[in-house]
C-alpha cells in the first residue's frame, strides 16, 4: 500500500514486514518493522501531512454484518459492515455514540475498493478506489528510491 502528500510518501510492504516513511523533500527515509499483518492499517493524508494508525479485528463492543454485493468501479465488491459502540461516559459523552464502518472488498483484485467510516466525534470518512487498471503496478513504487538515503530510527 502506498499512500503520497506532498511533503510524505508512505509505503507499507506486508510482504516483507516493512514500512518506508520518505521525506520526498531530504530525499531520506526511514524503515520501520510492522507489528503486526492482522488487522487493518489506516492511512489519512491531508495536506503535508499524513497519519497512520493500525486496529485490530479484537473489540470486544463490535457488531459485524454482511451487508451484501454490489458493482463498484467495474468490479463486483463484497460488503461488510462493523458497528462499535461508545458506552455513556467513554470520554464525557452524555449518551451513547455509535461508530460504524463499512468496507468494499474485492476478491478478485484482493483489495479494499471502497470504504466509509462515519464517527460522530470526527464526522465522516471515505475512500473509494478509482480509476482501476488491471495488472501489476511497477514494483519501483513500493520500494525507497536508489538516491534516498536511510535514516536511523528515532528512539
Amino acid at each position: 500500500m502506498r499512500a503520497e502528500s506532498p511533503e510524505r510518501v508512505e509505503i507499507f510492504d506486508f510482504v516483507s514486514g516493512m514500512e518506508y516513511d520518505l521525506h520526498p523533500r531530504h530525499k531520506t527515509y526511514r524503515q520501520i518493522p510492522i507489528k503486526s499483518n492482522r488487522g487493518m492499517v489506516t492511512v489519512a493524508v491531508v495536506g503535508g501531512l499524513s497519519m497512520t494508525g493500525s486496529t485490530t479485528a479484537e473489540a470486544g463492543d463490535a457488531q459485524g454484518e454482511d451487508i451484501g454485493t454490489q458493482s463498484i468501479g467495474g468490479v463486483t465488491a463484497i460488503g461488510k459492515r462493523v458497528t462499535v459502540t461508545i458506552p455513556v461516559g467513554a470520554f464525557g459523552n452524555d449518551r451513547e455514540m455509535k461508530v460504524v464502518n463499512e468496507r468494499w472488498y474485492s476478491p478478485e483484485l484482493q483489495a479494499l475498493v471502497k470504504s466509509s467510516n462515519s464517527d460522530p466525534r470526527f464526522g465522516v470518512n471515505t475512500y473509494e478506489l478509482t480509476n482501476i487498471v488491471r495488472g501489476d503496478p511497477d514494483p519501483a513504487l513500493f520500494q525507497p528510491p536508489h538516491d534516498y538515503t536511510l535514516k536511523p530510527r528515532n528512539h
